[in-house]
């Protein structure tokens, strides 16, 4: 008769996988942990990041949360004073003048010269005409225009280009609205 012993018993078996199976959960822990402490040390560094930044913004805002000072607001007047007399003096609207001149300059009347003054607000237009009553109605329509006034006709010649042309030169004068 032959008897066999078996020594490994079930227990043994159990304790192997058992061992297995904690041995591939504790890796998997250890792995989650990794991760959630490069995740915490992360945010960490982002947090130190913000804290900066808003203490950044809390010094911007408490030195523009204090006001200005008169004397600086004095100055920023002044140069916004100065930036304005620049833009006016160049911001002749040009188009504006010729369309408003062009609608009341009559047939026979030809601009030669047209010389804004701004400081008096006065502009001198210099031409010719074919005849007197082209330059009576030119006249005549200036003092029709709302933004014009005080119209005055400073001198008139007459202009002989040759025995069959002749012509009317003139000066006039006005006081305009600019803007």
């Amino acid at each position: 008769m032959e008897l066999k012993l078996n020594l490994a018993t079930r227990y043994f078996y159990d304790t192997r996988t058992l061992n297995t199976v904690l041995a591939a959960v504790i890796a998997a822990l250890i792995i989650i942990a990794f991760f959630n402490v490069k995740g915490f040390a992360t945010d960490a560094g982002h947090e130190k990041h913000l804290e900066g930044e808003l203490t950044k913004l809390q010094a911007r805002f408490a030195t523009s949360a204090k006001g200005v000072s008169e004397k600086e607001y004095q100055d920023l007047l002044k140069k916004i004073s100065t930036a304005n007399g620049i833009l006016k003096k160049r911001g002749l609207n040009w188009l504006l003048l010729l369309d408003r001149l062009e609608a009341v300059v009559p047939e026979g009347v030809a601009l030669s010269s047209i010389e804004p003054k701004f400081k008096e607000g006065t502009l001198t237009l210099s031409g010719t005409a074919k005849e007197f009553r082209n330059l009576r109605a030119f006249v005549e329509n200036l003092e029709g225009e709302p933004r014009i006034t005080d119209v005055f006709l400073q001198s008139q010649s007459e202009i002989k280009e040759s025995a069959n042309q002749r012509g009317v030169g003139f000066t006039v004068t006005c006081k305009v609205d600019f803007s």
